[in-house]
């Protein structure tokens, strides 16, 4: 899963999890990334794809960069869906320009050109591709999940996590604090 830095792609990545999809081993709870595919060598994220391939059948990763390496792990990809998140450049700029300070024209630049970038792999590997707008995902989150669910294939649970609350729009946010426990909502009910 891949779009750009600031770009909604820590929301999807943790929707993806919710629903029970592997994302990787060593997540960084902060922006649902796992440590296997942001900083390693090549060499080590072909090993983690071997790895990962093996055990799970399903499984895949957040980055909003892959795009930068995909090309050198490609190989060995097992089945490869493409899912690239795509926001408003100019709300993605501007995010973008406050942890990265070059200028809004610029900012917006970048991100365009990453998103192109992106395209570009889309249209070029011609693989099964989800492509999906931040700001309607994060507008329509009810319709953004039954929509998804249907694609993947996977019924989001309800009752066991808070989706509406995690893709609320905020700052980053953890998982575990949007599981649901049933246990703990009986024991405060009154009888």
């Amino acid at each position: 899963m891949f779009g750009d830095m600031r770009g909604g792609t820590t929301m999807i990545g943790g929707v993806m999890r919710a629903l029970g999809i592997f994302m990787g081993e060593n997540i960084n709870e902060d922006n649902q990334e796992s440590f296997q595919f942001n900083g390693p060598s090549v060499q080590d994220m072909r090993d983690s794809i071997d790895a990962n391939n093996q055990n799970h059948q399903v499984w895949g990763w957040k980055f909003p960069h892959a795009a930068d390496y995909l090309d050198h792990v490609w190989d060995k990809i097992r089945n490869p869906h493409l899912v690239c998140v795509f926001r408003d450049p100019v709300a993605n700029g501007r995010g973008w320009n406050r942890w990265h300070p070059i200028g809004q024209i610029q900012a917006v630049q970048q991100c365009l050109l990453r998103q192109q970038k992106n395209l570009n792999l889309i249209s070029l590997r011609n693989c099964p591709s989800i492509l999906i707008s931040y700001e309607k995902a994060e507008r329509h989150k009810a319709e953004f999940l039954t929509e998804l669910s249907e694609v993947i294939g996977i019924e989001p649970d309800h009752e066991r996590f808070d989706y509406r609350g995690f893709m609320a729009a905020e700052s980053y946010k953890k998982l575990a604090d949007y599981v649901i426990d049933p246990a703990a909502e009986k024991a405060v009910q009154p009888e």
